[in-house]
């Protein structure tokens, strides 16, 4: 046990984190200097520059796949990950069966939703579909604000977590008829009349096809196809409901009313309102007749430009920052050949040599969110669920709260001194509250493989006590990177 008051200065912290991430495989491999006297070794020495890669060995092949697909890992749940072969452990972290959000006292409360998720993401057994319930949430994007009073956030989040590993197109037909993304993009303001352009662009842009790959004839064409699509309350029944004394109620009256019905069974959905929508002949990308939502999407997934850039974009959130047209291509044919699968997609991820080639090791950032989570998971502390929302806005990552409709930044993205000295303070913070740790030293062999840099070996070995030497692993550019 060690004291939980920090020796470290926040310069020597702030200097290895930001210097070290900013140049990610900027280190050679060292000898890192234990306490007591005792070594650990890195595997080997890699080229000039470059970090000594453990994915030749199963532990450390299983470590980095964990580290990817999901937030942390024990040093049991190493050992028992190490002595898979390798295609068994994807299968069994791609198979892994959500458990869902446990009950939030106010399903309205935002805050309270964004509180449960982290708990939940640091404590359940299940974390691959928390990982992917993260990575659509940044892709298919919403924001908190236009949720009002109502339930929305929560909807949404077990949306992606219940739909968010099945297939691709089930779950944008989904998200379309989402009420936080209908709130969000302006779906119940689109008419027959006056169709608005807000979700059928982005729907494109950045859902599904990409800048270029379609024209503002289509986003016009797609507007009218998505036109009429209405949030509607229903009962446990099904049946549409409406609480009592709806007309002039004031928000807080309404609200309260809703949530009496929701305790009852009610839900809000999504539905096409007909007496809305464009019924006329449109022409999206090329193909023309009276499409509906269903067939507009039908349309856009039959582009040859959605399955590489949905490859693309989960390339770069779970294997390689900048990857190559030829990977993005291995990954997006048997994506698009199994139907939009979205298991099929992350198996040909985690199994690729790109992934786990020697320099895929430590190529990725961690997002804010998933350093926090894999911090509290490390420390054993789902208690810091609050601090992690507190913490976000320095990291410039909210969550439901986005900078814009096309999400967050990834890897270098997140590389700034106000972020990473947010990062310093969540450390320094989750130490402070803290008297007793796990032990530091095994922590640096499973956390971060053994292998560090020269400027967290020195920091670590200057430490004085677990408090100290566990701001300096969490405060490190090992720790950072995944």
């Amino acid at each position: 046990m060690g004291s939980a008051n920090l020796r470290l200065s926040r310069r020597q912290v702030l200097g290895i984190a930001a210097g070290g991430v900013v140049g990610a495989v900027g280190f050679r491999y060292l000898t890192l200097q234990l306490p007591g006297g005792s070594q650990q070794v890195a595997s080997a020495a890699g080229p000039a520059g470059a970090w000594s890669s453990p994915l030749s060995n199963a532990t450390g092949l299983a470590a980095h796949l964990l580290r990817r697909a999901t937030f942390g890992y024990t040093a049991d749940q190493l050992e028992t990950a190490a002595s898979m072969p390798y295609p068994d452990l994807v299968d069994m972290v791609l198979n892994q069966a959500a458990e869902p959000l446990p009950p939030v006292a106010d399903p309205t409360d935002y805050q309270a939703v964004v509180r449960a998720w982290y708990e939940h993401m640091a404590t359940t057994p299940a974390q691959f579909p928390e990982r992917m319930t993260l990575f659509w949430h940044g892709l298919l994007t919403s924001d908190y604000r236009k949720a009002a009073r109502l339930p929305f956030v929560l909807q949404q989040n077990e949306l992606y977590r219940s739909m968010g590993r099945g297939d691709f197109r089930t779950l944008i037909n989904a998200v379309t008829y989402d009420p936080l993304m209908i709130r969000y993009l302006d779906l119940e303001e689109s008419t027959a009349a006056a169709p608005n352009e807000n979700y059928s662009r982005e729907l494109m842009e950045l859902f599904t096809l990409g800048v270029g790959n379609y024209t503002e004839t289509d986003v016009r064409e797609g507007a009218r196809a998505f036109s009429g699509i209405r949030t509607v309350l229903v009962d446990a029944a099904g049946k549409r409901t409406q609480p009592p004394k709806a007309k002039g109620s004031s928000p807080a009256e309404y609200a309260q009313a809703v949530e009496q019905l929701l305790a009852q069974g009610a839900a809000f959905k999504g539905v096409l309102a007909k007496n809305q929508h464009d019924s006329g002949s449109k022409t999206l990308l090329g193909h023309t007749g009276n499409l509906d939502p269903a067939q507009a999407l039908d349309i856009i997934l039959a582009q040859p430009s959605c399955a590489p850039h949905i490859a693309r974009l989960a390339l770069e959130q779970f294997c390689a920052p900048n990857p190559s047209t030829a990977l993005i291509t291995s990954v997006a044919t048997p994506f698009r050949a199994g139907n939009y699968d979205i298991k099929t997609l992350m198996r040909t991820i985690f199994t690729s040599e790109a992934f786990t080639s020697p320099g895929a090791y430590r190529s990725l950032v961690r997002g804010p969110a998933e350093y926090m989570v894999a911090s509290m998971r490390a420390l054993a502390r789902p208690d810091l669920a609050a601090a992690s929302m507190r913490s976000g806005a320095g990291m410039d990552q909210i969550l439901y709260d986005m900078p814009t409709v096309a999400g967050w930044p990834s890897n270098q993205g997140w590389v700034s001194s106000g972020a990473w000295l947010a990062r310093l303070n969540f450390a320094a913070a989750a130490i402070a509250s803290e008297r007793t740790f796990p032990d530091p030293v095994d922590a640096v062999k499973v956390q971060l493989d053994g292998v560090v840099g020269p400027d967290t070996a020195t920091v670590f070995n200057a430490s004085e006590g677990d408090g100290d030497r566990w701001y300096a692993l969490l405060a490190s550019p090992e720790f950072q990177l995944k």
